[in-house]
Order: C-alpha cells, then sequence, then structure tokens
C-alpha cells in the first residue's frame, strides 16, 4: 500500500508539473508576433490546464486519505483518465508545440486521446456510481460489461475514425457529423440515469441529483464544444464535476463511514464487557484468591489487560498489530480456561504476525468461538488459531469442533452473531479484508479472515 501510494504521489506531481510546463509554453506561443490563435481556443487550453493541476491536487488528497473501498479507487482512476484526455486535447490543439520534433505524430496521438478518453471515462463512471449504492460483485461485474458494450461502439467509431480520415479511396470524417458522436455518449448516460433512479431510495435527493447534473453538465458542455469548433471545455467541467461530487458525496460518506465504525467498536466492545462475563470471571478470582493467590494475581492481571485493551480500542481508529489482537485474545482465553478448566483447549500456531488488522477484529471471533460453539458440547472441545501469508494476502482461521450452526440463519441467531458480520463490515471498510464463516451442525466451525498486503502490511 504505500508503495502503490508513493508511485501515485509521484505521477500526480509529475502531472502537476507538466501542466505548469505546459501553461508557460502556452502563454509564451501566444504571446509572440504573429500568433493568430482563436480565442475560444487559448481560453479553452488554459482552462484544462488550470483544472489538470488541479485534479493532480485532488489526486493527492484522495491518495493520502488512505480508504480502500472500490468506488474511491475508482475516482481515483476517473481523474486518471480526464488528465489524460485533457493532456490529449492540449496536444491536439498544439498551441506552441509546432516546432517540437515529430508534431504531427504527437497532434494525431493527441486527436485520438480527446476523441477516445471519454468512453473509457463513462464506463469507469457507471461502475463507480454502482459501487457506491451497492459492492456487490455481482452486478459491478454484469453492469461494467453492459455499459462497456454500448461505450465500445463510439469508441471503434473514434478508432475508425483515424483511419477513414486518412484513406484517399474510402475517406470518411466522424466530425462532419458530429451529433453522431454526441448521440453515443448520450447512451451510457442515460443507462446512468436508469441505474440512479432504480436506486433512488439509496440516495438523498441531494447525492441523486449531483450524480444526474454530473452527466447532463457534462452532455451539454459536449454539444456547446461541437457548436463551438474552436474549443473543448468538456474534460474542464468533468473534474470541475468530480470535484463537487467529492466534496458533496465522498467526503460526507467517509464522515458517516467513521461515525458507523466508531459505533460498530462500541457495540462490539459492550457486547463483549457482559455483566454474566464480569460476574463469571471476578466469582473466579475470588475462588482463586482462596485456593491459589499467584494465580488469582495472574488472573487478575489477564482481566486487566483484557478490560484495557476493550477500552483502549475506542481510541483505534485504523489498524493495530496482530500481535498487539493476538495478546488480547491471549488475556481473554485464559480468563475463559480459569472458569471451563481442561474443557475448554485453546491452541495457537500463528507463524506470520508482522501484518496489521483492525481492532477487536479476532477476538470477537475467537470468543463466538468458545461461548457458542466448543462449550455448547458435552465435554468441551478446541479452538484453533492459525495465521499463514499467501502471495497477495494474510490470512487467520479460528477452528473449532464445536456444535456448529447453519450459517445461512446467521443474523437470526442473536446479538453475539450480528457482532461477527460487524466485524466483516469493519474489516472491509478498514482494511479492504474478507471474513467467511464454514459451519456444519454438529461438527464445528470455521472462520477464515483474509486481509490483502497492501492493507494489511504494517507502517
Amino acid at each position: 500500500m504505500k508503495k502503490r501510494k508513493t508511485i501515485s504521489t509521484c505521477g500526480a506531481l509529475i502531472a502537476s508539473a507538466g501542466a505548469v510546463i505546459l501553461l508557460g509554453q502556452t502563454l509564451w506561443a501566444v504571446g509572440q508576433p504573429g500568433a493568430r490563435w482563436h480565442p475560444y481556443t487559448v481560453a479553452s487550453v488554459v482552462t484544462e490546464l488550470f483544472f489538470l493541476l488541479l485534479s493532480a491536487v485532488v489526486f493527492l488528497v484522495v491518495v493520502n486519505s488512505g480508504s480502500e473501498r472500490l468506488f474511491q479507487k475508482l475516482f481515483l482512476w476517473m481523474l486518471a483518465l480526464t488528465a489524460v484526455g485533457i493532456l490529449g486535447d492540449i496536444f491536439a490543439w498544439g498551441i506552441g508545440l509546432q516546432k517540437f520534433p515529430h508534431y504531427e505524430l504527437i497532434h494525431a496521438l493527441g486527436v485520438f486521446l480527446r476523441d477516445a478518453m471519454g468512453f473509457p471515462i463513462l464506463v469507469v463512471y457507471s461502475i463507480y456510481l454502482l459501487s457506491y449504492v451497492k459492492e456487490d460483485a455481482e452486478e459491478l461485474v454484469g453492469y461494467g460489461w453492459l455499459v462497456s458494450g454500448i461505450c465500445l461502439d463510439g469508441f471503434f467509431l473514434v478508432c475508425i475514425n483515424q483511419v477513414t480520415t486518412r484513406s484517399d479511396t474510402q475517406y470518411w470524417n466522424l466530425w462532419d457529423f458530429p451529433w453522431l458522436f454526441l448521440v453515443f455518449l448520450a447512451l451510457p448516460i442515460a443507462a446512468n440515469i436508469g441505474i440512479i433512479y432504480s436506486f433512488r431510495s439509496m440516495l438523498t435527493n441531494r447525492k441523486a441529483i449531483t450524480f444526474i447534473a454530473f452527466e447532463l453538465l457534462v452532455l451539454c458542455t459536449v454539444a456547446v464544444d461541437l457548436v463551438l469548433e474552436h474549443a473543448t471545455f468538456a474534460y474542464s467541467v468533468v473534474v470541475f464535476s468530480m470535484i463537487l461530487i467529492y466534496v458533496s458525496v465522498q467526503v460526507e460518506y467517509e464522515r458517516a463511514q467513521e461515525e458507523r465504525l466508531m459505533r460498530q467498536r462500541v457495540a462490539i466492545m459492550l457486547s463483549q464487557i457482559q455483566p454474566h462475563f464480569l460476574y463469571n470471571v471476578l466469582t473466579g478470582i475470588r475462588v482463586l484468591c482462596r485456593m491459589d493467590p499467584k494465580k488469582a494475581e495472574t488472573a487478575l492481571l489477564d482481566f486487566t489487560s483484557y478490560l484495557r485493551s476493550n477500552l483502549g480500542s475506542l481510541q483505534e481508529e485504523g489498524c493495530i498489530p496482530f500481535s498487539q489482537e493476538l495478546e488480547h485474545v491471549r488475556h481473554y482465553t485464559e480468563l475463559e480456561k480459569m472458569r471451563y478448566g481442561d474443557e475448554l483447549q485453546v491452541r495457537f500456531i500463528t507463524p506470520v504476525t508482522e501484518f496489521s488488522l483492525p481492532a477487536l477484529t479476532l477476538e470477537p471471533i475467537v470468543e463466538n468461538a468458545v461461548r457458542h460453539g466448543v462449550m455448547q458440547r458435552h465435554g468441551g472441545g478446541t479452538v484453533t488459531v492459525r495465521t499463514e501469508q499467501e502471495a497477495s494476502r494474510y490470512v487467520i482461521t479460528v477452528t473449532d469442533d464445536g456444535v456448529g450452526f447453519d450459517v445461512k440463519t446467521l443474523c437470526a441467531m442473536g446479538p453475539e452473531h450480528v457482532g461477527i458480520a460487524n466485524v466483516g463490515e469493519r474489516l472491509m471498510s478498514v482494511c479492504g479484508g474478507r471474513l467467511e464463516i464454514r459451519s456444519v451442525p454438529g461438527e464445528g466451525t470455521v472462520v477464515e479472515l483474509s486481509i490483502p498486503k497492501e492493507g494489511g502490511d504494517q507502517k
């Protein structure tokens, strides 16, 4: 993750430096004696360079926000693709670039990027829009293919135009029929507006209007560009609209997400410190004070550390070292073994510990395995905590040989199991991880926590 941020930051800084250099080159060329550039063209290029610089700044802000949600990654891709489109348009107009080596090649490449980049931007925006309201992998893939198919027609039309405009026998120029280009842009935009309408109940009025305004404003600007002929303001409007979306939608989402994660941490902490658990622990320590004072002292230290870790989790907004969470789990299991004795066996096979995860992630899983798994079985059982490292992820597996349950009825089995679902949500939100539960009634349960290396590498 740190490496990716470094690369992204370097790319944004290079784009910023390039925008400043091109702006200076443009102003110098316009100021030369005999320069006769159309004022709309000059205004268009200067505006695009300003928004290119602004998009680089926004890119840096979003990258360093540390979010791992899919729609925020897609937002970065939209910014990057728009920057490519802006550069293409600047090269296409070619103010001050005529004396550069291979100018004809630069101009041709610029024209292609200017005309073509709108379609990839629409594809990414469509997936971004759907992922914001519903991160369902199957729906995202299906809708992505649908919009890609619509946009490919327009993209291929631009590619064909690059060939036919250079043909002596089969000459055809797309810009002799500019409204045809507009129609191919309007089709995916209409599909996106349909998506916004379909998920209307999941969006506030302001968010829905913001998303629709983005699409309609861009489409209207393209139409204006086709009429003006000497300017291209569409990409500048795209950057402006994306910044509005970021300020009015994503910043609000991140604030609401932080509040929701805090509520989940509080809910999980309170679910662990239940009155009957405190009563059982304190009763056990009182008995040990009479029978084995040394064990009572050890149990009291475990109990103190357990409470400290739970209360300290409220201050942990991001990830903590796995070793810290593992220590918390050990304190908890020692307290439960004081109560259940030899009926509870806990094994730790953790050769991999150099990674991070959200606070209170592993402990609720182990607690669930103890209370609702092995200790519901006559004679008790064993809980095993195992860690592994794969090519792209860290894997924590919690296995118990308890009574098991039907995974389909998970949310209907009480607040403890809802807490497990909250763990999965926090894992996804904070570090892009995943929680998977496999259980067979009468045989036991396996819970697998998967943490991508980019989200779990220790800092």
